[in-house]
Formats: structure tokens, sequence, C-alpha cells
């Protein structure tokens, strides 16, 4: 089945109180300097909402939220649905309005062009038993840009973005999950290529690997991914990685990345804390962008690290000078 327009609005929650609807979205302008991660989720049968929020200006502030908010049916209409000053819009024809307003940080923001049409994670491989364990209603993928303006603080910032975003309704039950070794790898460089692939573990089960690659308007599902990480000394900040991906053709695509920010979020349902780091990228000869979004606890503690346990990454609530993530400065 094609993608329909339907599935970026609001669905009617099932049975479970583990049902839930989010949209999420990450984003980077090079020329601005400005990028972020927004996420807005919501798990109506529970009243329960939670929204993650990350903007960075490079040089300049960076604004971090992770918070929980009660939600009822005023907060849910046709087209979109909202937790706290949040929201996300269908405005049809693939494109979505996103916008928050707080006190030091605001935002509105449209999805205004796609690549290639929202997809699901893989058709071949693990993906079919993984969405029955996380979410077997629907998900779809989909790189593209967007445009709006963001306020750090006192400073607003004009932005046109590279862009992914990630879509899903269902049944979501983190408890089944290990992330010991999780590995997420999403972006794009445009319409030449843009990719969205992870590696997850189901506890006691074998690692789930899925995603998709798409050149030039041609998809090919992703069989094999491994993520090499160069960590900074607190062993929990990456600086930079290169992705390998693995075609269902055979080919090997090789993807190098460098961190700009990233920030922390815990998962206490997966007993798990994970970062996500805004990188850039250059492939297929063109600059573009990618969130690395990883779990690094090979002995599966429930630490949750603090501001002082890390170097470069966001831990902390509310507005910080951005880090610099550059290797070699100049003096």
């Amino acid at each position: 089945m094609g993608y329909l327009s339907s599935w970026d609005r609001p669905h009617a929650p099932g049975r479970s109180t583990s049902w839930q609807e989010s949209d999420c979205y990450w984003f980077f302008d090079a020329s601005a300097g400005v990028g972020g991660f927004h996420r807005i989720g919501q798990s109506p049968n529970s009243m329960a909402g939670l929204v993650t929020l990350f903007v960075f200006a490079t040089g300049g502030e960076r604004y971090r939220a992770h918070r929980h908010h009660t939600v009822g049916s005023d907060d849910r209409s046709d087209v979109g649905h909202r937790v706290g000053s949040h929201s996300a819009e269908s405005l049809g024809d693939r494109r979505m309005r996103f916008a928050w307003e707080e006190v030091d940080c605001a935002g509105a923001l449209e999805f205004y062009e796609s690549f290639y049409a929202p997809r699901d994670w893989s058709t071949t491989g693990h993906s079919d038993r993984l969405m029955q364990n996380l979410n077997p209603d629907g998900h779809l993928e989909c790189s593209g840009r967007v445009r709006g303006t963001v306020r750090i603080a006192e400073r607003c910032y004009d932005i046109d973005a590279l862009a992914h975003r990630d879509r899903s309704w269902g049944e979501r039950d983190v408890s089944r999950v290990s992330m010991h070794r999780y590995r997420m790898f999403s972006g794009t460089v445009g319409p030449e290529l843009s990719f969205a692939t992870f590696l997850l573990d189901l506890k006691g089960g074998p690692p789930m690997i899925a995603g998709f690659v798409v050149r030039d308007g041609v998809e090919h599902d992703v069989r094999d991914l491994r993520v090499l990480t160069t960590f900074d000394a607190d062993g929990l900040t990456p600086v930079s990685a290169v992705a390998l991906l693995t075609l269902e053709t055979g080919e090997s695509l090789r993807i190098p990345s460098a961190g700009v920010q990233g920030f922390v979020t815990p998962v206490p349902e997966a007993q798990a804390v994970c970062s996500d780091t805004i990188s850039t990228i250059a492939v297929v000869g063109r600059p573009g962008f990618c969130d690395l979004e990883l779990s690094n606890n090979p002995g599966r503690g429930t630490y949750v690290p603090t501001q002082d346990d890390v170097t470069l990454l966001a831990v902390d609530s509310g507005v910080s000078p951005s880090a610099c993530y550059e290797l070699l400065q100049e003096r």
C-alpha cells in the first residue's frame, strides 16, 4: 500500500494503556548553525504526554527539555495533537507543522518538502517482528526540509534546514527492549541520498536490524548496520562515527559523521540512557546531516549521568552555552 495522508493525522487509540502516538523529527541548518531534535508523544488512554526538545545554535546557546504532562481529549483533533505548549499538525500533502512556546525557548517549523513518500522501516529482515513488539499499527520515516523560526533565550533564528521525521502509532512497550548496544542512524543530504536505520535488541532475542536507503528516488532495504563510534574521555559523548550500511543488494555504504551538538535522555522503562548527537555528514559528493542516537551500556547498568559526568552532551534542562565539538582549535 502506498502512502496515505491520513497516516499523518491522529488515530483512534487502541484499548491498551501502552497505546501511544508520537511525532518526532530532527533538523540542521548548516548555514545558520542551528539544529535540534523534537518529540511530541501522547498515551491518551493513560492521559499522559511526554515532550523531548533540544535546540542549539553553534557558537551560541542550547536548550534541553524532557517533560511529562497530563493530556485530555481537548489535546487531540482531526489534524493534530498537543502536549503542553508543544503541537504537531498535519497540513496535508506530506507537510507537517510543529510548534512550541516556553519561557526560554520557542519555535514554529513546517516540514514543507519530502524527498520521497513517507514509509515504514524495512520490508525485509527483522522489521516485522520488531514492529509487532513496538509499533504494530503504523510507523513512518521521511527525510526532507523544515523552515521557520527558533528562539533560544533572547535570540531568534530563521532557518531552512535539512530534516528527518519519524511518526508512529500503536502499542509501545519499551520494557521489552534491551538498549545495551542500541544504535539509530538516520539523515539526509537531499534528494540524492537519505537513510533511516537502526539496531535494537529485544530481551531474550537476537539483535533487530531494519532500515532503508533512498538514492535518487530508488529505495533499498538495509540488511546490516554497524556504527563505529569515537567517544570523548567520558565514554558517553560521541564526537564522530562511521556508519556501515549493508544493503539488500549486498552493496556496502560508508557514511562518516562528525558531531555538532548532543544531549542525553533517560529511558527508565528500558533501564537505560541514550544520547542523540546531531552530526554533519558528506556522502555522494554532497554535505548533509544525521542524528546518531545510541545507548553505550554493555554492562546494562541503570545509572543516569549528571552534567558533571559528561564532557559535551547536554544533561541539565534549560539554557546553557553550546558545546564546542571541534577536536582541534586554533589558538
